[in-house]
């Protein structure tokens, strides 16, 4: 019979405390690669996340957005010590991120709508991002711009924009509905002495004029309705957050608010 040689028992526990040492150094890895991966994500949509770079690049844009309760406010020429300009960067910021949660939900109602922007035109929109966003000869800003990160949040906002122009594309105005939008901004249509026009003479400006509005306030509305359904989904706690606010109480550090998970309240 032949005989069985077994390895010595010591040169087994060798062997086992290789595979464990093994396997915990891959847990380490793959908890260190998870932690340091979602270092920069602000919170989740779903399973989609979103850079705290998208979030900023959405502050900077508001105020250049005429759909904006930020529109044209400037609060990097403002005191930042100042209690107002603390209140309005909150409220920017707020706003930013419910635009960035709204419009990961137009991405979804844009692809099941058959809305796809291709490459071509993806890369027009970072062209003209770009173009609108960086000095001339920098570099250096040109390069994040054209980033993996700014591309994709760059797509998002282009996707939102064509999933808008389909939303209002068949939009119309009735008669009543120009007279009772007149009846409103009537003020606002006034001759070179100041004399307030009729209906008729504000003529086909005042059309434009009625429909632009009817189509701004649907946009409101579907955006409205679309983070209310879309809130669930939110995620604002991430892993890197979690694993520094028990690094902190560890340690006892003061855990700041950067590190808090995310809240985001019901629209009003």
């Amino acid at each position: 019979m032949a005989t069985v040689h077994r390895a010595p028992s010591h040169a087994r526990t060798v062997i086992v405390v290789v595979i464990l040492f093994a396997l915990v150094a891959a847990g380490v890895v793959t908890g260190v690669r998870t932690i340091t991966a979602s270092r920069d994500v602000a919170f989740y949509v779903g399973k989609e996340a979103v850079l705290n770079e998208h979030v900023s690049a959405m502050m900077a844009d508001l105020p250049f957005d005429r759909t904006s309760t930020y529109y044209k406010s400037r609060l990097e020429l403002a005191d930042p010590s100042d209690p107002k300009t603390q209140y309005l960067a909150a409220g920017l910021r707020q706003e930013a991120i419910e635009r960035i949660i709204v419009m990961h939900a137009q991405a979804t109602k844009a692809e099941s709508l058959g809305i796809a922007l291709d490459s071509t035109a993806v890369d027009s929109a970072v062209d003209t991002y770009v173009s609108e966003h960086v000095a001339s000869g920098d570099t250096r800003e040109e390069a994040r711009l054209r980033s993996a990160p700014m591309r994709s949040y760059i797509e998002l906002c282009a996707n939102a924009r064509a999933y808008e122009q389909f939303l209002t594309s068949k939009t119309t105005i009735s008669p009543d509905e120009v007279r009772q939008y007149y009846a409103t901004w009537s003020w606002n249509y006034t001759d070179s002495h100041g004399r307030v026009l009729t209906l008729e003479e504000a003529g086909q400006r005042l059309v434009d004029d009625a429909l632009a509005n009817k189509k701004f306030q649907m946009v409101l509305s579907d955006r409205a309705q679309l983070l209310e359904q879309t809130l669930p989904a939110v995620n604002g706690d991430t892993t890197y957050k979690k694993f520094m606010r028990g690094w902190d109480s560890l340690f006892g550090i003061a855990i700041p608010d950067s590190l808090q998970p995310l809240e985001i309240g019901s629209p009003s």
